[in-house]
């Protein structure tokens, strides 16, 4: 995990992002309960990773995620990515400004498509931005199974500033 050693000392754009998805993947408590992993995160694109777990289960009978869990993992992902539209509204980046601005990120809202039942046992989930904006950004998320079954699909709308 990521630490601010000095939060008033000016960071790169790859720290910042490291310090954002510490925070959003790492320390939130029901991110964690998901079991998410953050594998990639860069200026534009995100990948977030989890696996099945008996506690995500909406059928135990056929082994399916239940849709509450899918739909929370894309809802992160497009947080994730939309989060990063901050750091390019920072004239610096310090971990004062991160601590500041993450709080007052939010979903506005999030539309998802269920493609197929969520079978599978590791699911990858993407997000990129179809728009980046001051105060509104819009992100498509996709999820994936182990076998590139596309799973779902959403879009999502954040409140950034």
């Amino acid at each position: 995990m990521k630490t601010i050693q000095d939060p008033a000392q000016p960071l790169t754009q790859e720290e910042g992002r490291e310090i954002i998805g510490d925070i959003l993947i790492y320390h939130m408590p029901f991110n964690r309960l998901l079991g998410i992993d953050l594998i990639r995160f860069e200026h534009n694109y995100a990948e977030l990773q989890f696996f099945n777990q008996d506690k995500l289960m909406g059928n135990p009978v056929h082994k399916i995620l239940h849709g509450g869990a899918i739909a929370s993992v894309l809802d992160v992902a497009g947080v994730l990515i939309c989060a990063n539209s901050i750091l390019a509204q920072m004239e610096t980046i310090t971990g004062n400004e991160i601590q500041k601005r993450l709080p007052t990120i939010s979903t506005i809202d999030l539309r998802v498509d269920y493609l197929r039942p969520g079978r599978g046992e590791v699911f990858t989930v993407s997000s990129n931005f179809i728009r980046s904006g001051k105060k509104i950004s819009v992100a498509r998320i996709e999820c994936h199974n182990e076998k590139q079954v596309h799973i779902a699909s959403a879009t999502g709308t954040y409140l950034v500033g």
